[in-house]
């Protein structure tokens, strides 16, 4: 399925400055960012590893296993997040 980059707006632009995040992926493959990061090559790799995970494992999944591995990981060491940064050994 497809995805689509789309310039944040309220009340995206006040989650993502609320949580010092430069974009976010949701479940029906739209990725929002923040002014300035539409060119950011790094960034877009980051948030299309996402697409691929939600392609792959679907969108109540992926959803469900982020929340969850969010709150028992944290972010950072969130197995989703470690796959997008190219940090999972698997």
């Amino acid at each position: 399925m497809g995805h689509r980059f789309v310039k944040a707006y309220w009340p995206w632009t006040w989650f993502l400055r609320t949580f010092k995040l430069a974009g976010i992926v949701m479940p029906w493959r739209s990725i929002y960012y923040l002014n300035g990061w539409a060119n950011n090559e790094e960034f877009r790799r980051h948030e299309l590893v996402h697409i691929e995970q939600i392609n792959r494992d679907g969108p109540v999944r992926f959803s469900v296993q982020y929340l969850y591995w969010l709150v028992r990981y944290g972010y950072r060491e969130n197995p989703y997040e470690l796959e997008a940064y190219g940090e999972d050994n698997a």
